[in-house]
């Protein structure tokens, strides 16, 4: 990639935000989320340990079972297995649910979803801290964005 194209890239997103213009950045991919069911779940486990070196680590506190796989290079877990319900069940379909991108400045962001009129959920988690707020596209992708270390203003 040339030189331009990549600081381009690293630029800043810069908007107005209640007459303050402000910095919003997505710094990369998060993680990816896997759906997937209870039977399932150990032979998702070792084949991401097999095929990719990924191991089980640290998961947040959830209401759902699941997994979160890193690589010994990273700090953040790649990949997060979640069990569905058996009703659930998307075998023969996508088990891709989401995209997760690490980001900067959440009252920017909830500002701009707000000035477009663009539906979305928050959520405050405490292991570890983290505001996330939850979109879906035009084409119904999820997407998960993620401000680690940061709690929104008000």
């Amino acid at each position: 990639m040339p030189e331009s194209t990549l600081t381009h890239f690293l630029q800043p997103t810069v908007v107005a935000v209640a007459g303050v213009t402000v910095s919003m950045k997505v710094l990369g991919i998060n993680h990816i989320n896997i759906v997937l069911t209870e039977e399932q779940l150990a032979e998702e486990i070792a084949f991401y340990e097999r095929v990719l070196g990924l191991t089980p680590g640290y998961r947040a506190p959830s209401t759902r079972n699941g997994a979160w796989l890193y690589s010994k290079h990273n700090e953040v877990a790649l990949i997060h297995l979640s069990v569905i319900s058996p009703d659930q069940d998307v075998s023969g379909e996508n088990h891709f649910h989401h995209l997760a991108l690490t980001c900067t400045d959440v009252d920017a962001y909830l500002k701009l979803l707000a000035d477009n009129a663009i539906p979305h959920r928050l959520e405050q988690r405490w292991a570890p801290e983290m505001t996330q707020i939850f979109i879906v596209d035009p084409v119904g992708i999820r997407i998960e964005l993620n401000f680690p270390g940061e709690s929104v203003q008000q």
